[in-house]
């Protein structure tokens, strides 16, 4: 019997065996150009036609990679190349990108999906990305941006530290940048919010400048396509209403020493939402909590305890004013970027079915109210007299 069992296995085995693909169904490494970044601009050509763009991909040179300044191996030179072409469909352009390369190209490793302002305006972010979100090779933490310039020039910079352009952006694109204004976002979350019901998708701003690319502030999504910016403030604004784990500071007026500045660093926000009646009205009500500690006084003389109170109240209305800002801006453009209407259909479905094929609409006249109580940690004081 155990002979049996051992014969079957052995069997099972050699089944797998033959029909495993393993390198015989792929392509040995050298084979293939890995792409690291993807960028969408408008097409060069002033006859270009309005549906068309121009399709970049940035690959990397593995002999050049290790070099420094052209003192080690590779002759010097930047360690990546960048290829373009224009099309009107992401596939026909990667098919007439591939005629000019010796090797497939591959996204399985792609970092970066880099578009242009215009081009996400015109064409759609939605439309551009529809080839790679069928390609189950591409990594759903691709990180994502719409550029306020070109995006191309974006992918041929050198960047301050020997590393390409695309690992650069993308520590710039993540949480580790550490920075309050920048909006994070990546492919799969993109995909997630774009076919959600009741919220719209906000992406990363960014901005080529001369010596450096610039973060700050987030591009807002409607139907698919770019309709505005938001502001560093409003952007930060939204992290905190969306419950993103951020820390930031701010400048208050001490209301003990008029003219005297305080900044304070604020974290552990967390924010909720729920519905409540106002005579009759239904309101959406947005309410934030958080701590934060003085940093930084303006004058020789700090804040005293018995300021407590009135700090509070000084810190509160100054992160509510900018958290009202984020909600009309939202308004205004008729984009619920703030989950308002996932809200509604997760706690209040019968409510949500009645409104929305026209929530854009209902979205603009629904009063939201924001309430915010901030609370002084207060482990790190410093007394004055």
């Amino acid at each position: 019997m155990a002979k049996g069992k051992e014969g079957c296995l052995l069997g099972v085995l050699l089944v797998v065996m033959l029909t495993a693909s393993g390198c015989w169904g792929g392509r040995e490494l050298n084979a293939r150009a890995f792409v690291t970044a993807v960028a969408f601009d408008r097409p060069t050509e002033e006859e270009a036609d309005p549906g068309e763009f121009l399709l970049s991909v940035q690959i990397p040179v593995p002999a050049k990679m290790g070099a420094d300044s052209g003192e080690q191996g590779g002759g010097g030179g930047a360690p990546f190349v960048v290829y373009g072409t224009t099309a009107k469909l992401v596939s026909v352009g990667i098919r007439q990108l591939q005629r000019q390369l010796d090797r497939e190209l591959f996204f399985g490793h792609t970092q970066l999906f880099l578009i242009n302002a215009e081009v996400a305006a015109t064409i759609g972010v939605d439309q551009l990305l529809d080839h790679f979100k069928r390609d189950f090779r591409v990594q759903r933490m691709t990180r994502i941006a719409i550029i306020d310039g070109e995006a191309r020039e974006i992918l041929t910079m050198q960047p301050p530290i020997s590393q390409t352009p695309s690992a650069y952006l993308e520590n710039l694109l993540s949480p580790q940048s550490g920075v309050a204004i920048n909006y994070i976002s990546d492919f799969g979350r993109f995909l997630v919010e774009q076919s959600d019901d009741g919220i719209e998708p906000v992406l990363p701003r960014l901005q080529p400048g001369k010596d450096a690319t610039m973060t700050g502030g987030a591009a807002v999504l409607k139907n698919g396509k770019f309709v505005g910016w938001l502001s560093n403030f409003e952007t930060r604004g939204l992290n905190i209403i969306i419950n993103q784990r951020i820390r930031s500071s701010y400048e208050v007026e001490c209301p003990l020493h008029p003219g005297e500045t305080i900044v304070v660093g604020v974290d552990d926000f967390r924010s909720r939402y729920q519905l409540r009646e106002d005579n009759g009205q239904t309101v959406f009500q947005i309410k934030v909590r958080g701590k934060f500690e003085t940093i930084e006084f303006s004058d020789l003389h700090g804040p005293l305890e018995e300021l407590q109170a009135a700090l509070e109240r000084s810190v509160s209305r100054v992160v509510r004013r900018e958290l009202e800002q984020t909600v009309r801006r939202a308004q205004e453009m008729g984009a619920d970027f703030l989950g308002v209407g996932r809200y509604l259909r997760s706690y209040k479905p019968k409510w949500w079915r009645q409104v929305k094929d026209n929530w854009e609409k209902e979205f603009f006249a629904l009063p939201i109210e924001v309430e915010v109580e901030m609370e002084w940690a207060m482990t790190i004081r410093r007394f004055g007299g």
